[in-house]
């Protein structure tokens, strides 16, 4: 392994060579751990959204507008600092960024680097898994938006309370829906993978850390935000494949997770040419010290 590697923006040093410590800038890094991209920005969306609606219905208020906006702002402030923390704290974010450290630091099962066309044909196949997950459309959220500003311009127009409430009810509802559905996209790694043509990644019992592209968890976080049907529900990591390639395909890597009884696809790492073999072992030590212990454990508690 190679050091001196940096961050780009800060001058955290990721990697270091021999007993050196490893140090990273945590609120950054928090984005890079996929799970967490759409709780963190989904919250500051439905934030923006509770501003929005707090201003509307308080917007006839005798209390002066300076008030009603302290109001409007504050609530919603609030709760975010509020839930925030709680929400992020019980996705237990340590033990991640405990775990990249440690593969930026050369700990890890497998660092593969890709060179442009391994790198474009790694995006591509995560791709193809990502877009087969897509499961929701915008057209009916989007419909249902639009609705509600119509009935809200109409209770405006004939002065009636009752319809404006109605309709500042289907507009924020469609509205909520469309920002969870939008931040489901921020969980996708070719987001950001394709951002440059070369990349790196690191596999270990604990994650999948692409770079660039972020950190997916392989098991103990409580929702795979990445498809609109398993929200809450917990995964936990239940199969490791080798897939053969198929022509003009590479290998690759299939990590699958259980959820609410189903299996799902997680994330899929295609294998650089040559490493095959590396890969065949991967799945293997995967079974013996992941996927084997962890049933045996189950069993001893049950």
């Amino acid at each position: 392994m190679g050091s001196g590697i940096r961050a780009t923006g800060r001058s955290e040093t990721l990697r270091t060579s021999g007993n050196e410590s490893v140090r990273v800038f945590t609120v950054t890094r928090l984005l890079s751990i996929l799970h967490l991209r759409p709780m963190l920005v989904g919250l500051l969306g439905v934030t923006v959204v509770m501003i929005v609606v707090f201003r509307l219905v308080f917007r006839d208020w005798d209390q002066g507008p300076g008030t009603v906006w302290l109001v409007s702002l504050g609530v919603p402030a609030v709760a975010l600092l509020v839930v925030l923390p709680l929400l992020v704290l019980g996705e237990r974010p340590q033990t991640y960024l405990r775990d990249m450290n440690q593969m930026l630091a050369g700990q890890c099962w497998a660092h593969w680097h890709y060179d442009e066309a391994g790198w474009r044909a790694a995006n591509d196949i995560e791709g193809r898994r990502e877009q087969e997950q897509r499961t929701s459309s915008y057209t009916g959220p989007l419909l249902a938006e639009a609705a509600g500003l119509v009935v809200m311009a109409a209770g405006a127009a004939s002065d009636a309370p009752g319809v404006v409430a109605i309709g500042i009810t289907i507009a924020g509802v469609a509205l909520l829906y469309i920002v969870v559905m939008a931040t489901t996209a921020l969980q996708r790694a070719t987001l950001t993978a394709r951002s440059r043509s070369r990349g790196e990644i690191c596999i270990g019992p604990l994650g999948v850390y692409r770079r660039p592209g972020g950190y997916t968890a392989l098991y103990g976080y409580t929702a795979l935000y990445g498809h609109t049907t398993l929200y809450g529900a917990r995964c936990e990591l239940r199969e490791v494949d080798f897939i053969d390639a198929a022509r003009r395909t590479p290998a690759f890597l299939r990590f699958t997770v259980m959820a609410r009884g189903e299996l799902w696809p997680l994330t899929d790492v295609a294998v650089p040419s040559g490493h095959e073999e590396e890969a065949r072992a991967l799945v293997q030590r995967f079974q013996t010290e992941v996927l084997t212990s962890r049933n045996e454990d189950q069993n001893d508690e049950h």
